[in-house]
């Protein structure tokens, strides 16, 4: 498993409030997608540089299924860092919403052909 957390230096923009925080780990690994989203919040609360208390705050997840249009928009945040960061990934082909989502907290588990992607996407603008 691997954490990469994307500050608000990595966009393209000079001044960014936004921040991407991806966890990501090989399918095999876990017996369903909600399997790994539970072990990645372990993963993030095992190291301070990653924060705590990710199980507390994601507790009483939902796991909604997540549209295109959601993906399109996860898309195009990682687009905003496109200057400095690039970023390749297999074909999204399942997608949840974790919790609902808010203007400035985004968060999606994302299945892909080979690995799981929890995906964190805030703002404090």
């Amino acid at each position: 498993m691997i954490a990469i957390d994307f500050g608000n230096l990595c966009f393209n923009v000079d001044v960014s409030e936004q921040n991407i925080l991806i966890v990501v780990a090989p399918k095999n690994e876990f017996v369903s997608l909600d399997d790994f989203i539970t072990e990645a919040l372990k993963f993030l609360e095992s190291d301070e540089n990653f924060y705590d208390y990710w199980t507390e705050i994601y507790k009483n997840r939902i796991n909604l299924p997540a549209s295109a249009d959601d993906i399109a928009w996860m898309k195009s945040k990682l687009d905003e860092m496109n200057k400095n960061v690039n970023i390749l990934y297999d074909p999204v082909v399942k997608a949840v919403n974790v919790i609902p989502p808010k203007w400035n907290d985004i968060t999606l588990g994302l299945e892909t052909k080979s690995e799981y992607i929890l995906y964190l996407w805030g703002t404090s603008a």
